[in-house]
């Protein structure tokens, strides 16, 4: 998806969720024209960003980029199909389509060394993942722990915990994450 289909599709759900730039703005805590930027392709949201304004859409990033429902069903999902999503930072990869009869969600996710400080989030799902390539990667669970995970090594965050990833090499951390029950 290029940053004006990002964009198009960003504004097609704002106007049909009824909301102007204004109050849109206002409720994801963003600028109007920084919300234009993006809307007209000028600009690209950083992961962080378009996850807020997913929430205050009433929707998320499984939904956002999932496959039409019209489409095949088949057990294949080719790589020219599956939904990219990146910023400065991070590229996610969004393998499988939000389908009722898939009941997880993955990501395969790169962290690039340039981000230094990842902003703590918590989920309503529990998350698991392996460390593919790179590293070492730094788990921090708020009240619970730190952890330096290397190439092979895998973590698991319960619903509810506040946590967040930093990319602790010179390189490019790859991972894959899985989210039970999806998001969606």
């Amino acid at each position: 998806m290029t940053g004006l289909e990002l964009g198009n599709a960003l504004r097609s759900l704002r106007l049909k969720r009824g909301l102007g730039l204004r109050e849109l703005g206002r409720q994801s805590g963003m600028a109007a024209a920084s919300l234009s930027a993006i809307e007209n392709g000028a600009s690209s949201p950083t992961f962080a960003t378009l996850h807020k304004v997913l929430r205050v859409l009433g929707t998320d990033f499984a939904e956002f980029f999932a496959t039409p429902p019209d489409e095949v069903r088949d057990p294949v999902f080719a790589t020219k199909d599956q939904r990219v999503l990146a910023d400065r930072y991070r590229r996610y990869v969004f393998p499988f389509p939000k389908r009722k009869d898939i009941r997880f969600e993955a990501i395969l996710e790169t962290i690039l060394p340039t981000e230094k400080r990842s902003q703590w989030e918590t989920l309503d799902c529990d998350m698991a993942g392996i460390v593919l390539e790179g590293g070492p990667l730094k788990l921090e669970i708020r009240g619970g722990g730190s952890w330096t995970l290397r190439r092979g090594d895998a973590f698991y965050v319960r619903e509810g915990q506040e946590h967040h990833a930093i990319n602790a090499s010179h390189r490019p951390v790859r991972l894959v994450t899985i989210f039970y029950p999806p998001r969606y």
